[in-house]
């Protein structure tokens, strides 16, 4: 079946199983640890340059979306 042959009944199942995978790709990686996450996101060459400086990002950007603010150093 094409998609010029897929009925709105088809589509609708389609968009619905992606958002689906999406909700579960978005859960997975919001569990992940901040380490975690760094560790699955370096590679050589990252603008960031290392797994620490990675995990310091996510932890940033995880309190600016929770409103915490960072500990004072």
């Amino acid at each position: 079946m094409s998609a010029v042959d897929a009925t709105p009944l088809d589509r609708a199942r389609a968009v619905r199983a992606a958002a689906e995978a999406l909700v579960d790709a978005v859960a997975e990686r919001a569990a992940r640890t901040p380490r975690e996450a760094a560790e699955a996101a370096y590679y050589p060459g990252h603008p960031l340059g290392t797994v620490a400086a990675i995990e310091a990002e996510i932890r940033r950007r995880r309190a600016a979306e929770t409103g915490e603010q960072p500990a004072a150093a």
